[in-house]
């Protein structure tokens, strides 16, 4: 395999992860009373082999809720790679969310 079919399968992967981790947070809203279900377990297990191979996600492609939650952290964690995330920012933003739906009269 040359240098950009290595690349390019690197770049795939990466936006597969990406989108590994949005699956793992629509799975747990999904999930009964919002707990941790069979299906993000295995979503969980995929995020860990793709992450091995390509890296952290950097957390501002993540969903607040699995940053908030500590579960983006705790994955990294338990493969012992160190992520650092603005939980100040993380909190400012969901502000910000939680403004707009109530400008919108939806419930924060």
């Amino acid at each position: 395999m040359n240098p950009d079919e290595t690349e390019a399968l690197r770049q795939a992967l990466t936006e597969e992860l990406a989108n590994l981790w949005h699956d793992l947070d629509a799975a747990r809203r999904s999930a009964y009373q919002g707990a941790w279900s069979m299906q993000c377990n295995w979503l969980e297990r995929r995020i860990k082999r793709c992450t091995q191979l390509v890296g952290a996600t950097p957390w501002e492609r993540i969903q607040l809720p699995l940053l908030e939650d500590g579960i983006y952290q705790r994955i990294h964690a338990d493969l012992g790679i160190e992520v650092t995330v603005d939980m100040e920012e993380v909190a400012r933003v969901r502000e910000s969310i939680n403004r707009r739906g109530a400008r919108e009269g939806r419930p924060a």
